[in-house]
């Protein structure tokens, strides 16, 4: 009886690293992945990204089944507003099969995709506007990182969001969003809260063009949130991080499944949002909410 046992187990066994060995799956090098594509289409250029100017080069991490059909891909790098795009492609993709020791086998690789702009590329008094905007988008961007001085970072961020506002109404609503939440964070930071809300609000009036993704709603709406939480204007401050937090958990839930390497950076900004906003229900005599806020922000912590 223990002998039919033993018998039955190693069979067990035996079948169990068959099963593994047929499941190895075999790294590529990003050429060799090109050189099996057997059947491509061309990405769908998304049109609000056509219209911010969004073009690069979007790296997936991409599956391919023994029998040279896409069983995933995830983003690795790439502008947020072209993944969906990316993926979307190179799902519809077919390889010839790639092989290890004469026999099909499932395999990993890199895959690019390229966005060109073409006819679409930025006028010579876009470029121009654009050569000013950056350099003072970035020293921006490192006065905050750095928690420089709040009256020089302020001044720096304004100055970065004037210059942004000189582009185009129908262009580069990215440049110009990211920029009007930078300034309102550094004039939030530097207690100008008046001008804080200014900007913020125009954050949230071109995000509402529905030109934006999940996190850069969030991001709109989430500093408009904090700068009328500090304005003592709660009830508004409670409604607008509301939203904010619902495009949040829609970011988090979209780089889960498609872009895990933005997971990190949107779960940040939900977290910090959460935990103000518990500041503001206690303010509005909300405890159980409050609680409930921070619960959720140990979650992204």
């Amino acid at each position: 009886m223990n002998m039919r046992k033993l018998a039955l187990t190693a069979v067990f066994l035996v079948s169990g690293s068959s099963v593994a060995r047929a499941q190895d799956v075999i790294a590529i090098d990003p050429t060799t992945m090109e050189e099996h594509v057997d059947y491509r289409v061309d990405p769908v250029y998304p049109p609000i990204a056509r219209a911010a100017r969004v073009g690069g080069t979007v790296v997936l991490d991409v599956r391919v089944n023994a029998d040279g059909k896409v069983e995933s891909a995830k983003a690795v790098s790439g502008p947020p507003m072209l993944l969906q795009a990316a993926i979307d492609c190179v799902k519809q993709w077919t390889f010839r099969p790639f092989e290890q020791d004469g026999s099909p086998q499932a395999a990993t690789g890199q895959i690019s995709i390229h966005f060109d702009l073409g006819k679409n590329a930025p006028t010579a008094e876009e470029e121009a506007i654009a050569r000013r905007y950056f350099p003072l988008s970035e020293q921006c961007r490192q006065a905050v990182s750095a928690r420089s001085d709040p009256g020089s970072t302020a001044a720096a961020c304004k100055q970065a969001a004037e210059t942004a506002d000189e582009f185009g109404p129908d262009v580069r609503f990215i440049e110009k969003r990211s920029a009007f939440v930078w300034a309102a964070y550094a004039l939030m930071s530097d207690h100008d809260f008046k001008t804080a809300l200014l900007y913020a609000q125009k954050a949230v009036d071109v995000v509402k063009l529905g030109h934006d993704d999940n996190s850069g709603n969030n991001a709109a709406f989430g500093v408009k949130g904090m700068v009328e939480g500090n304005m003592g204007d709660f009830a508004a401050s409670d409604q607008d991080l509301a939203v904010a937090e619902d495009f949040g958990r829609k970011g988090i839930a979209w780089a889960e499944k498609e872009a895990p390497g933005l997971r990190a950076e949107y779960t940040r900004s939900l977290a910090m949002e959460l935990r103000f906003h518990a500041q503001v229900l206690e303010q509005l005599s909300r405890p159980a909410e409050a609680q409930q806020k921070l619960e959720e922000a140990k979650q992204y912590e």
